[in-house]
């Protein structure tokens, strides 16, 4: 039997994926003797959503309960995404509960060039537009339109549009700001959807936080490239 001192690692999902996507990075922690859990979220793969428009409270709250069904202590979140943005606001309302986090390709830093708006825009009106034509061109015409305003993931959402709406509609800021415990930012280099630029922009908010930037791999780092995953957060756990 294992008798282990290294902390219990907590892997919240991306937007659209579920916990077993990360069974690689899971099996390389479970082998060096992590204890690692990968709950799917609530409206993802086997879990239901909890109410019918959740917002990013009801998600931190689904953390905080399966913390303690679990008798958790003070576990390291490996936030991927969307997840991360739930072990932000985690750490906000429960900061004596987790030991560190880990952020990788988290939309902290909101995007909203004048090419965008005009994007949004032309979305929208484009959007009432395509009502008078076929569905099959209304669909193919939308997906043109949600790429083009780099909203891919609302197009993909489906039923959780709206929760997909709350989530984003959050301004996480205030909560990075408020973060105490050691950050590791773990970022490809190639991630076109939240740019390792961003990086530096968060390290402003705070200033403590260690960054490693992972050279040729994208905004999927964690489960795509998951060798290359644990080396950067090795040293960090």
């Amino acid at each position: 039997m294992s008798t282990s001192k290294k902390p219990t690692i907590i892997i919240l999902h991306g937007w659209g994926l579920k916990g077993s996507v990360y069974g690689k990075l899971i099996a390389i922690l479970r082998k060096k003797d992590y204890k690692v859990f990968a709950p799917d979220l609530p409206g993802f793969a086997s879990k239901s959503l909890v109410k019918d428009s959740m917002v990013l409270d009801d998600y931190v709250e689904f953390i905080h309960r399966f913390i303690e069904k679990n008798k958790l202590s003070k576990p390291i979140l490996i936030g991927h995404s969307f997840g991360g943005r739930i072990a932000i606001k985690y750490v906000w309302r429960y900061p004596e509960d987790v030991s560190k986090i880990i952020l990788t390709g988290v939309p902290v830093i909101r995007h909203q060039s004048l090419g965008k708006k005009l994007a949004y825009v032309a979305a929208i009106i484009g959007g009432k537009i395509l009502r008078a034509f076929p569905i099959q061109v209304q669909d193919i015409s939308r997906k043109v339109l949600y790429r083009s305003i780099g909203e891919w993931d609302y197009y993909k959402a489906g039923p959780l549009r709206q929760v997909f709406k709350n989530i984003i509609g959050e301004e996480l800021i205030i909560y990075v700001k408020s973060i105490q415990i050691p950050v590791l930012l773990v970022w490809g280099g190639d991630d076109h959807i939240t740019p390792f630029s961003d990086v530096e922009k968060i390290k402003k908010l705070i200033p403590y936080a260690q960054s490693i930037i992972v050279s040729n791999a994208d905004h999927k780092l964690p489960y795509l490239k998951p060798q290359e995953f644990f080396a950067a957060v090795q040293s960090f756990l």
